[in-house]
């Protein structure tokens, strides 16, 4: 007896004959090789319908916007069975798991991306009578081009009650306060197979505590209830990117606002059905910077989302996906060359100029003073607080470089040095700026020991080519007063460390906080409670007695406490 799994099933007899659609030159199929759609800006292009019964169960694709981290700009639609509303609506990239319009590593079962941008899927997606595929692009001020594979096989029939394949793409930037994010509310009978979440956060801190819900049929508390946002997408204790067949992070930037990720779980061996409608909801809640000013509070970050599930019968209309320049996180980019004419070099170092390389144009500095410095002006429109972030270029013959904004140490030793050429960003933190002329300063601090020289001795280069400016709105904040055990875990997780360090480094517990704080084992932070009333601190025998008198600053009611470490 053959064996009943996944490569079992290939020694069976198999049905079905197989179909192909690509954009391989025609009419030179056989001797040309400019195998590419171009798309022009606003222009949908029309794949030729596939007839059925059939099933796809395979689609590449790549694009020249994967080069410049736009693989948003297409979006993706499929339509079945001639259908005016498509069951298939999402951003290029966001259906392959590339959120941010980046080319992004994926490594998993029905979807894998290569570092090059090849996208590919394995989704199987059945259909009665047709298959029609469009790609629109609507970024109004660039054209693109598309390589494209879609096979399918066709049958004489498929069962009345196959499920139709479906994708749907949602954002809220940001997030609405006092809800929700919803990734899904479908109707009818079906069973939900998988989420990509894309995240920008919007203040400093960790935003991955909200629990992910499934409402199933109409009901009110729903079956499924998770317990934060990394559990649900099968991590723990924070995230790093990774992929695997079934969940993974293919984008993670850290904790800081401005830093993007982006995450996918497919519910391949744990599909959840449903009967007459479905509602998938997840909270966004996390924590401030420090945790214990405000621990799962809810966030204004940004989030945008594909769901994937299939269901009998056509999806109820969507809404449709934002425009171009409503889809992406209001970044203002300001082009590094706006005040090249104004830019000043240290001693007789030449001049920057610009320059083009990957249709980037760059502020390109061919330094090789090891000790130069590049002053760059720049406009800010709006007075306001922006998480920034500098876009530079990296290569064999770049330097390593201090960057200060406005005098003040923002970036130090940015080592942009590489084997090969490539891009980076530069985090400046989240900045209160004017409106007006600021400086970007740019010091050298030699170069890498693996870069190349010339006679004039060890090359620093420098390519620089926006700052990006996100606007972020106002940090939510847990008023004094308000704040429990939820922040005190953090307080005394901080002081516990700082008396084990203290112990290990003296051989003796500390005589109070304090001179926990004088021997630089503990910020000043943590000589307050969580609701920012002084802390009482003793040493008894082997031990530190500390108490907190509680909001109303009177031992012995109910939020006062004592604790020994």
């Amino acid at each position: 007896m053959l064996p009943n799994d996944m490569l079992g099933a290939l020694a069976r007899p198999m049905e079905g004959r197989p179909g192909r659609i690509s954009s391989n030159q025609q009419p030179e199929w056989h001797d040309g090789n400019f195998d590419m759609s171009r798309i022009q800006p606003g222009e949908v292009l029309e794949l030729p319908v596939i007839q059925g019964p059939g099933i796809i169960n395979h689609i590449w694709m790549t694009s020249h916007s994967g080069h410049l981290d736009r693989l948003d700009q297409l979006i993706l639609r499929i339509y079945w069975d001639g259908a005016e509303e498509p069951a298939v609506e999402a951003p290029l990239g966001d259906f392959f798991a590339c959120g941010h319009g980046k080319r992004l590593v994926v490594t998993s079962l029905p979807v894998q991306v290569s570092e090059t941008g090849a996208l590919t899927c394995y989704w199987r997606m059945p259909f009665h009578k047709s298959a029609r595929i469009t790609l629109t692009n609507d970024n109004p001020d660039e054209r693109t081009g598309l390589y494209w594979i879609v096979d399918y096989l066709q049958y004489d029939n498929l069962p009345q009650d196959t499920p139709y394949f479906c994708a749907r793409y949602r954002q809220e930037f940001p997030c609405e306060m006092g809800r929700d994010y919803r990734f899904l509310e479908a109707e009818g009978k079906g069973h939900y197979v998988g989420t990509v979440l894309s995240t920008t956060l919007c203040q400093d801190g960790w935003f991955g505590e909200g629990d992910d819900f499934f409402y199933i049929d109409g009901e009110e508390v729903p079956s499924l209830q998770g317990t934060g946002t990394e559990d649900y997408f099968n991590d723990a204790w924070g995230y790093r990117e990774r992929t695997t067949p079934f969940f993974g992070q293919t984008l993670w930037e850290g904790y800081e606002a401005g830093d993007r990720g982006c995450m996918y779980r497919w519910h391949v061996l744990d599909p959840v059905p449903f009967g007459e409608s479905l509602i998938a909801d997840i909270e966004h809640k996390g924590n401030m910077e420090p945790p214990v000013e405000g621990w799962y509070v809810e966030r204004p970050d940004y989030f945008s989302s594909v769901a994937f599930w299939y269901q009998l019968g056509q999806p109820k209309p969507f809404g449709g996906v934002p425009a171009w320049g409503e889809r992406r996180p209001p970044w203002k980019v300001i082009p590094a060359g706006d005040r090249i004419a104004d830019a000043k070099v240290s001693g007789d170092a030449p001049d920057p100029v610009l320059q083009l390389i990957w249709a980037r144009p760059l502020v390109f500095w061919r330094n090789t003073d090891p000790q130069g410095v590049l002053e760059l002006p720049f406009e800010v429109p709006e007075t306001g607080l922006y998480a920034a972030r500098l876009s530079a270029l990296t290569s064999y013959d770049y330097g390593t470089w201090d960057v200060e904004l406005d005098g003040e140490a923002v970036a130090p030793t940015v080592d942009l040095h590489t084997q090969s050429t490539g891009s980076t960003e530069v985090k400046l933190g989240a900045r209160e700026l004017t409106a007006g002329v600021h400086m970007l300063t740019f010091r050298c601090k030699g170069a890498n020991p693996a870069g190349r020289a010339d006679a004039s001795g060890p090359l620093c280069y420098l390519g620089v080519e926006a700052l990006r400016l996100l606007p972020l709105p106002e940090p939510v904040k847990r008023p004094l007063g308000e704040r429990t055990i939820n922040e005190r875990q953090w307080l005394t997780r901080e002081i516990q460390s700082a008396v084990t360090g203290f112990r290990q480094a003296k051989g003796e517990p500390p005589e109070s906080l304090q001179a926990l704080v004088d021997a630089g084992f503990m910020d000043e932070r943590y000589l307050l409670d969580e609701n920012e009333q002084p802390l009482e601190s003793r040493r008894e025998g082997d031990e530190l007695r500390v108490s907190s008198i509680g909001t109303d600053g009177v031992k012995g009611t109910d939020d006062d406490w004592t604790l020994t470490f």
